[in-house]
């Protein structure tokens, strides 16, 4: 009742909703005394009216005195409520803001497929859905606390760190990519019943030191990074077309901040030229504790497929991939390993046929 009576503005329907509770209220204490048992319908109703009554002694103050007004964000879900403290800190570090190295995760959104949609579909219509995700990624990676420094149609960036007021910055980040990825999916869902094509958004997230400072003309100066772990955030996110995934994170970021979501292990990718090793890369499935128990069965023997691929044992490790197949649709990273196989299995067979 007293999330109906802040959000609501018509009071006509903020009163009818009120009275239907109350016309309940008789009916419950006709059963209640049908069935013998105990029940008084008075506390409901002086619970009901003092809900209804603060939203609305809160609004009729704040018409009579300014500043006190309902934060309509309180009433939003949590993931996307906006950080108070993270926004008051932003707004502090852009006034003052000295050039600096600082830990931060980074998360790189990609419109993947913003040529064909605006060679597509109608003019106006390409336009309001461009500006619908770019209000999307803005108002989602702002309620996480983040703070963006690139915000166009091939490429959205936000940073989150402790400068910024965001203490667990990769989990933040997470949480923030899986978010949009939701949300975008609602979009491209529109998008494809009228126009009949996909909003194809990837997204990388990457952890690790960057420079911190305020980039721009003197006039126009805005808070932004630069460093290869921004660079990288940026490969890994047009490295999900070879996968078919949606959201790639370094090696970092899921040491920091992956006791929070589902990954899995995707592939060894060279970050660093040689002779640094390749780094391990992985997909964001969803947040932890969310998947389902089939889905997390074939999650646990995927794991140990590509553990089994790893040490070169290609047949159990064909016969793992395989069985974490989904049961419905395709999976193009295990479909990859698999092929993977074949071609290592041919190799070897090619060496010994040469012997």
């Amino acid at each position: 009742m007293a999330w109906v009576f802040g959000v609501v503005h018509s009071p006509i329907w903020r009163g009818i909703v009120l009275l239907g509770a109350l016309t309940q209220l008789p009916f419950a204490s006709y059963l209640a005394e049908r069935f013998d048992v105990p029940f008084s319908s008075w506390p409901l109703a002086l619970s009901l009216f003092v809900a209804a009554g603060l939203p609305e002694w809160i609004r009729y103050k704040s018409s009579k005195a300014a500043g006190l007004e309902l934060d309509p964000h309180f009433f939003q879900p949590v993931a996307f409520r906006p950080n108070p403290v993270a926004i008051e800190k932003s707004t502090q570090t852009t006034e003052s803001l000295e050039p600096q190295r600082v830990a931060c995760t980074v998360m790189f959104c990609e419109l993947v497929n913003q040529s064909s949609l605006a060679d597509s579909l109608p003019p106006g219509a390409c336009t309001s859905f461009f500006n619908r995700l770019l209000f999307l990624y803005e108002e989602t990676a702002t309620a996480h606390g983040g703070r963006s420094d690139r915000k166009d149609i091939e490429g959205f960036r936000s940073i989150f760190c402790t400068p910024f007021g965001v203490e667990e910055h990769p989990e933040a980040a997470l949480h923030a990519a899986l978010a949009i990825r939701g949300r975008v999916q609602a979009l491209s869902q529109e998008c494809a019943v009228k126009y009949g094509n996909e909003i194809d958004v990837r997204i990388g997230v990457s952890t690790g030191d960057a420079l911190l400072a305020l980039f721009g003309p003197s006039e126009q100066t805005r808070p932004g990074i630069a460093g290869e772990t921004a660079e990288w955030a940026q490969r890994l996110a047009g490295a999900n077309l070879l996968y078919g995934s949606r959201i790639l994170i370094s090696a970092r970021t899921g040491l920091l901040g992956g006791h929070s979501v589902e990954r899995r292990p995707i592939d060894l990718l060279q970050r660093i030229h040689p002779p640094h090793p390749p780094e391990d890369v992985f997909e964001v499935l969803a947040l932890q504790q969310t998947l389902d128990t089939p889905t997390l069965a074939r999650l646990r023997v995927y794991r140990e497929g590509v553990t089994l691929f790893r040490a070169r044992k290609w047949a159990q490790a064909r016969a793992k991939l395989r069985d974490a197949r989904p049961l419905t649709g395709t999976d193009e990273a295990i479909d990859l390993l698999l092929m993977r196989i074949d071609e290592q299995e041919s190799l070897s067979q090619y060496s010994h046929s040469e012997g």
